[in-house]
This record gives structure tokens, sequence and C-alpha cells, in this order.
């Protein structure tokens, strides 16, 4: 049985499936996998004003989530006013209540929206902050920002929120661009990782127990194929689903 205090709060999570916008690949529903995917997430690089983001491209992402072309000033004015205290980069919400105040606020109307938090396992969360943190900065260079995902889980360290259902792990690797991603979602063979550890996954497709999770997350890093793409830190995270407040 999965306690929630046995792992670090990776960040909170708002999502909808693009019903306009294939990914490319038929992914499992319940994912953090940015690539190949119809899920998108809210906030995202498009709510920020500093950002190259298109106007066309704001107001096409914004209508994923219901928002309407001219409440996007509303949206990107809380944007710019939250980076860095309420999320990261770049849809991580850092807490439970900072991802149900923005769902109160901006989503009324998002269809199928979901509220997911992330967490890592205690015993590996020294390791992933080791990895993931910035690099010093170069002289006469600008400091690196840390992903949202090492923001929460290294930098505001807490144990997920109670009142959640635990859907099971899934396999991510913490990608370029402050994106976490799946195997499926970067074309590798996430079957067979299963398969070498002798794991069946849950009816979300995830996978119940950490310590087979972790055996998965171990045969995906020597399966990788050696080559100038090559992905490996593959680790375990704890999807868990929370209730969204009454519309």
């Amino acid at each position: 049985m999965v306690t929630l205090h046995e792992y670090v709060a990776a960040g909170y999570f708002l999502s909808c499936e693009s019903t306009s916008r294939h990914g490319g690949l038929d992914l499992r529903s319940v994912t953090l996998a940015h690539d190949h995917t119809r899920r998108r997430f809210f906030p995202a690089t498009w709510a920020l004003s500093w950002t190259r983001d298109s106007d066309e491209g704001r107001v096409e992402d914004a209508a994923d989530f219901g928002i309407a072309a001219e409440e996007l000033p509303r949206v990107m004015a809380w944007a710019d006013e939250s980076f860095g205290s309420a999320f990261g980069a770049w849809s991580v919400l850092f807490t439970l209540e900072d991802a149900l105040h923005a769902a109160r606020t901006f989503l009324q109307r998002a269809a199928g929206l979901e509220l997911w938090g992330i967490g890592l396992h205690r015993s590996l969360v020294s390791t992933y902050c080791s990895a993931t943190a910035p690099s010093p900065p170069a002289p006469g260079f600008a400091p690196e920002g840390a992903s949202g995902f090492h923001e929460a889980a290294c930098r505001r360290a807490a144990p997920l929120a109670d009142g959640g259902a635990v859907l099971g792990h899934e396999l991510l690797v913490e990608d370029v661009g402050c994106a976490l991603n799946s195997p499926e979602s970067r074309h590798r063979d996430e079957r067979a990782a299963l398969r070498a550890a002798g794991v069946v996954p849950n009816g979300n497709g995830l996978i119940d127990r950490f310590e087979d999770a972790l055996a998965c997350a171990r045969a995906l890093d020597v399966l990788e194929p050696p080559g100038p793409h090559t992905l490996t830190g593959w680790l375990p995270w704890l999807v868990v689903r929370y209730p969204l407040p009454t519309r």
C-alpha cells in the first residue's frame, strides 16, 4: 500500500486533452508526458507575456481550457505575477492550494479537467536533486533557472498532499525544456522494460508498487540504445488524482 508521506511532492498539474489537436501518438490518458500527446497543461509558456508564443498560438492553447480570447489578458497578468511563486517552468504548480486556486479562477469551462499531483519516493530525492541542479553560471552569463519539478521537490520539499486517489507510478525522465516525458512519448519500448522486470501495469497503464516501478526504470536505462540522443535517468513518479473545486 502506498503511503503519500513517503513521497516528496514534485508539483501539481491541471490538464485536459485537446479535442482539436493530435499529438501524433495514441498515448494513455493518464500521463505527465509533454511530447506526442493530446494532453495539455495549464499554465504553460503561452500564458506568460515574455515568451515567444504567437498571439494566434496563445488563443488556440487557451481555447483547449475553455478560455476565450478576451479573457487572455487576465490569465496572462496572473501568470506573469505568479511565475516563480505559485508555479514554475513551465506547468508545475507548487502546492495543491495553488492548483485549486487556478482551477477555480480560470478553468471553470475546461472540459475533462484533471488535477494530479506527482511525487518522488524519498529514497530517490537526493539523487534526483543532484542530477537536475542548474549548472553554475558561466562568467558574463545569467544564471540557469531550475525546472519547476526541481524547484518543488528540492527547494520546497514537502510530502504529497492528503486527500487524493493514487493512480500508480509513471516512468518519466526530465527532458529538454523543463518537461517530463514517458518512454512512449519518446519512442522507447516501455513494454520491453516492464517485461524485463516481470511487471504488469494497472488499469491506468501505470505501475502499482514502487519497487516494481523502480525495477522498470532501471531496465529502461539498461535498454537505452547508445547514440547522440541517449536518454537515461528514468525514475518512477507517483501520480495522484485530487478532487477539483465544486463548479
